[in-house]
């Protein structure tokens, strides 16, 4: 068992601040180390946490946590954090079923202020913090912790906007983790930092505008003549921060993240300066871990791995995910059109689009963390005659609902969502499940849905997709593999518009499937079957517009139906079949299979199933009272 001579004695942030600065170093390699022997073994988000942990052991020395208030932003940076704040010893369990969340979460503690999966929520959270321990006249200090990426975001820009016009005091803290807006890290800026966030520095400055607005006559025009000599001064020495100084926030920085004395030295001189402030911070993902150093990317998010070797454990050869599917089909489709275009926020990796990105360039728009602008700048490819393929997880598209209703389906612009991550997702828990997107979707003007029930059914989809102009349309599909030996991407299947498939067919029951619930629904046929009864399955495949006169025509044959939906039970497609299927057939309906209105956690997919009684034999088992012979 590792010894861990340090972050053994540390159980809550207390424990921490009773150590001595000196202590600090030895503290920061004790829960990397900590990190690196839990993650090899169980897995989990990786690099980014290796990357934050001496700004995370700075944070919770330096402040009173949880007086002072820490809000992390994106939120799979937090187990430096959580191995801090009392849940050690649950490290193993991230990420599984009944285990500690991998992101920040309420409910687990009382240090988690949000549950935190979408980035770009911090500062507004932050600002709003701060804003309430004024009016409520309470005195604690505000933290938001955001990563480079996210602070692109528009809904952060728009808090720093309101932030610097307000001007509470509060901290944001820019971890800046691939040096995209600064490099100038060296004893100049260390340097100057140290002056301008001196008390010295700042009492004197204000003695010195005090003292020059008196002057008679001429103090006010010095006064101001000072004050634009220290910004331009200022953005000269240290031109990152113009931005946010311009915003309304006191700049400094940059500062290497990785020297923790440092980190605590500036984090107790800005605690005495009053405003907003913004703290630029440089760190590396990775860091500590040679692998994860050279390949962040490969090690954000990490299976159980050798920790000599860094060699991950190899999965099936033959499998293929659902989303490298994606990429590797629209390779094929923009080879023989190029007007094509792909389209993501900020989810090259994860949408499977590293080899479509590196052989078409041209045609990948990588647009950041900015759901709301890709949707719309997708709309607008289509007017100029493009065809845009919208890459996207299901949990982001809810960001753009604006731009989904205004900007896309008013105008029927033909833009082709492929919406990755659909259902349940597992692991990541309740703030990335999958499970809205059917019922707004639906709900849209124009808008045509495919279900995809099968990998090669995506194939097939995507090929569909690009030639058709009549509507937005969308397809949706869980994380999950297929079988390349089973695959035919020179070959795709014709698809039919609004063509659903009858799989089986018997007069007691039908049931209707939406996408990769079928193998689900062909179990729950056979259990019945095994007990008398006759069950028809239908594959939807196409939600919108729906096969009526193969749906409605069983619904006749059968004295019941149901519907079997991954999807919330209130937001997922029974609410538009239930309203699109004639009086005089709606009186069949027995129920639908769906998750319940409530926060959907992490866990195996199998596992939230079976704990949600929607596994076959429980359906099977929950059906039995009420079918009819």
């Amino acid at each position: 068992m590792p010894s861990y001579p340090y972050l053994d004695k540390i159980n809550f942030p207390q424990d921490l601040r009773n150590l001595k600065e000196t202590d600090l170093p030895a503290v920061c390699h004790d829960v990397r180390e900590y990190i690196i022997d839990t993650l090899s073994d169980v897995g989990g988000h990786f690099a980014s946490n290796l990357g934050v942990v001496e700004l995370t052991v700075a944070l919770h020395y330096v402040f009173q946590t949880p007086k002072d208030k820490i809000i992390w932003d994106v939120g799979h940076q937090t187990y430096p954090h959580k191995i801090l704040t009392g849940r050690k010893k649950e490290l193993p369990t991230v990420r599984k079923w009944l285990g500690l969340s991998g992101f920040p979460k309420r409910e687990e503690s009382e240090y988690d202020l949000y549950n935190t999966g979408h980035a770009g929520t911090s500062i507004s959270q932050a600002l709003g913090e701060a804003c309430a321990r004024d009016l409520m006249g309470e005195n604690y200090k505000v933290t938001a912790v955001i990563g480079d990426a996210s602070i692109a975001t528009g809904m952060a820009l728009e808090a720093m906007n309101h932030g610097g016009h307000i001007k509470p005091d509060m901290l944001v803290i820019l971890n800046d983790n691939y040096m995209s807006i600064s490099k100038n890290v060296g004893s100049i800026s260390n340097y100057l930092n140290r002056i301008i966030s001196s008390q010295v520095y700042n009492k004197g400055k204000t003695a010195i505008y005090s003292f020059l607005k008196w002057i008679p006559l001429i103090g006010p025009a010095l006064q101001a003549l000072a004050h634009n000599m220290e910004t331009s001064f200022k953005h000269f020495m240290m031109r990152p921060g113009g931005l946010f100084e311009d915003l309304g926030f006191t700049y400094f920085g940059p500062i290497d993240g990785h020297d923790v004395n440092r980190v605590v030295q500036m984090l107790q001189n800005l605690s005495k300066i009053q405003g907003p402030i913004l703290l630029h911070v440089l760190t590396q993902k990775g860091k500590g871990y040679k692998p994860a150093e050279a390949d962040p990317i490969k090690y954000h998010g990490v299976t159980p791995f050798n920790k000599e070797s860094g060699k991950m454990a190899t999965s099936d050869s033959n499998k293929i995910g659902l989303s490298k599917i994606v990429g590797k089909t629209l390779i094929d489709l923009t080879n023989k059109d190029k007007r094509i275009a792909v389209i993501t926020p900020a989810m090259i990796e994860g949408s499977g689009l590293r080899d479509y990105q590196e052989t078409y360039p041209n045609h990948t728009f990588d647009v950041g963390i900015a759901e709301q602008h890709s949707v719309a700048f997708a709309g607008a490819m289509t007017s100029g005659g493009a065809i845009p393929f919208m890459c996207i997880y299901s949990t982001f598209l809810t960001r753009a609902m604006d731009q989904l209703v205004e900007d896309v389906s008013l105008m029927n612009l033909p833009v082709r969502f492929v919406i990755d991550r659909a259902g349940i997702v597992g692991p990541d828990g309740e703030t990335h499940q999958g499970l809205s997107d059917l019922g707004y979707l639906a709900g849209l003007p124009n808008m045509d849905i495919m279900v995809p029930s099968s990998a090669q059914d995506i194939i097939d989809s995507l090929h569909f997709m690009k030639d058709y102009f009549e509507h937005p349309i969308a397809i949706r599909f869980p994380k999950d593999n297929g079988d390349l030996r089973e695959l035919k991407f020179e070959s795709p299947n014709p698809i039919q518009k609004a063509k659903a498939r009858l799989v089986m067919e018997g007069e007691d029951l039908l049931i209707l499937s939406l996408g990769f619930m079928l193998p689900i629904a062909k179990q729950v046929a056979l259990a019945l079957q095994s007990k008398g009864y006759h069950v028809s399955v239908i594959d939807l495949f196409w939600l919108r517009p729906y096969d009526k006169d193969l749906v409605h025509t069983f619904i006749q044959k059968t004295k019941q139906f149901i519907i079997l939906d991954e999807s919330y039970l209130h937001s997922g497609a029974s609410g538009y079949l239930l309203n699109e299927i004639p009086n005089n057939l709606i009186g069949k309906f027995l129920k639908t299979f769906a998750l319940p209105l409530e926060p959907i956690h992490q866990g195996e997919r199998n596992q939230i199933l079976e704990h949600y009684r929607l596994t076959a034999a429980q359906i099977a088992e929950d059906l039995l009272p009420s079918l009819q012979k």
